[in-house]
């Protein structure tokens, strides 16, 4: 009795970090359409690992992103014709590509990292900080488990 209890409990709990997921996703397209920036949900993930990162290959950004490869070619060609990164040969693998931002792509960051804030302080709001810093603790603990 006392699993089937426990079990719920991450079941809700995963079902209600499901919903803030979806929740974010939807907020960032609203906010991404009423700016009149032409990127998608998807190429914002890209960006943001490499506005973190670095210059990377294109397997460390679909692991990142949680992307196939082939999934993220389609994205990475649409950023190109954007002008937002550059491909060039990986020194260390011909068969690989490195990915990296264009100067275009480095002012997105500064345009979109306000986009961003945005979205924390919806999420913080009538939140007090102990009750966020506990949530991440939750959290941080359930992704070591996994």
């Amino acid at each position: 009795m006392k699993q089937r209890k426990e079990i719920r409990e991450a079941k809700e709990f995963v079902t209600a970090m499901n919903n803030l997921r979806t929740g974010m996703r939807n907020y960032i397209r609203k906010k991404l359409r009423e700016s009149n920036l032409d990127l998608t949900y998807e190429m914002l993930q890209v960006l943001g690992v490499l506005w973190s990162r670095g210059d990377l290959n294109q397997q460390d950004i679909a692991d990142t992103v949680a992307k196939n490869k082939a999934s993220l070619t389609s994205i990475l060609d649409n950023l190109a014709k954007r002008d937002l990164i550059i491909r060039t040969e990986d020194p260390a693998d011909r068969r690989s590509k490195i990915i990296s931002l264009t100067k275009t792509g480095q002012v997105y960051e500064d345009e979109l990292d306000a986009l961003m804030n945005g979205l924390y302080i919806t999420l913080k709001a009538k939140l007090p900080e102990k009750d966020l810093v506990y949530a991440t603790s939750v959290i941080t603990k359930m992704s070591e488990n996994l």
